[in-house]
């Protein structure tokens, strides 16, 4: 097992092959290094490929600036209290020529640019329960699905890699953090939408929600959210209900009081408890999410693999990120109401 990835063991890059071995590729020509944030799901492919392609799709083509979503993804981070993404999000910064922008942000400072601090604000207030505050501008598949991938990798960054560990500058020109530490590529060029829409072949394809439009986003994260769906089948339906059940509670949202979230297991059988646990806190408290409880968890099955393990978390993670999307549909829906 990897010492930077917890639970499972990540397919190292020179060993990947078929869709792992695809998507690996096109991260590193596009994004970045193939750092322990995308290897951590690798033992799922299908996870893998809707992840990166939804990222892609939302953050690195398309009209808005890279700038823009960069902040978002930065603004979501900082709101889940994911510090190895906030990192690699204000190191992202300043690789793209705005190192003020980075140090207000660290320090907590207002954005002089109007206009950037209110999409900042905007990305922070969706980790909120409730309508968030309005989107600024357009285009709006871009910014959301920025925003929403980065609810679901903020909550597998979480709940995978070991805590305390950083990414560095992610700078090509500086010591890396440690052993296999993500360099970021060049950000500025040119990408072609939809590109990346081939590596989602054969795999379910979900409801394209409105606010996409018919942006390549679209169609990835309705694919993301099929995909992960299919965790559902590691657990009993009794678990099932009770995971919908707490995540809902919460709208998505994450929350610090854990305790809380054991009271509703006491209706299962032990059996039951543990995934229901893992997944629950997978969408919820990522970060208190031990060794200990998935490893109790794999114990009740024989059959439950990395690949199944990967599963489960994605399908809390995208459970609550599924609170997420539909408090962003609504809000979205009120505005143009009001207009």
């Amino acid at each position: 097992m990897s010492p930077y990835v917890r639970h499972v063991t990540p397919v190292a890059p020179e060993q990947a092959s078929g869709l792992v071995a695809r998507v690996y590729d096109q991260v590193d020509a596009e994004a970045s290094s193939i750092g322990p944030a995308v290897r951590m799901t690798s033992p799922a492919p299908e996870i893998l490929a809707a992840g990166w392609v939804l990222n892609r799709e939302a953050q690195f083509v398309g009209t808005a600036p890279v700038l823009d979503k960069t902040l978002v993804a930065l603004g979501v981070s900082q709101a889940n209290r994911c510090d190895y993404d906030t990192l690699a999000w204000l190191g992202a910064l300043r690789l793209l020529g705005r190192p003020e922008l980075a140090d207000a942000i660290e320090q907590g400072e207002p954005l002089a640019d109007a206009r950037l601090d209110t999409l900042l604000r905007w990305a922070r207030s969706t980790a909120t329960a409730g309508a968030p505050a309005p989107l600024p501008g357009e285009p709006v598949a871009e910014y959301v699905g920025t925003a929403l991938f980065s609810h679901f990798i903020n909550r597998m960054v979480l709940a995978m890699l070991p805590p305390g560990l950083t990414p560095g500058t992610l700078d090509p020109a500086d010591e890396p953090a440690f052993e296999g530490a993500p360099v970021f590529r060049r950000w500025e060029r040119d990408r072609t939408p939809g590109s990346s829409l081939s590596l989602l072949a054969g795999l379910p394809k979900g409801r394209v929600p409105e606010w996409a439009g018919d942006a390549p986003a679209g169609r990835a994260y309705a694919t993301l959210a099929a995909v992960s769906r299919q965790g559902a089948g590691l657990l009993g339906e009794a678990a099932r209900d009770v995971v919908h059940e707490v995540v809902a509670a919460h709208r998505g949202r994450r929350t610090a009081d854990v305790d809380r979230l054991d009271a509703p297991l006491a209706t299962l059988t032990e059996r039951d408890q543990t995934g229901a646990r893992v997944a629950i806190l997978a969408g919820l408290a990522p970060e208190a999410l031990t060794d200990e409880q998935v490893a109790a968890w794999r114990a009740t099955d024989p059959r439950y693999s990395d690949h199944c393990t990967v599963y489960l978390l994605a399908y809390g993670a995208m459970a609550a990120v599924g609170h997420v999307e539909a408090d962003l549909a609504a809000a979205r829906g009120a505005g143009a109401a009001d207009a």
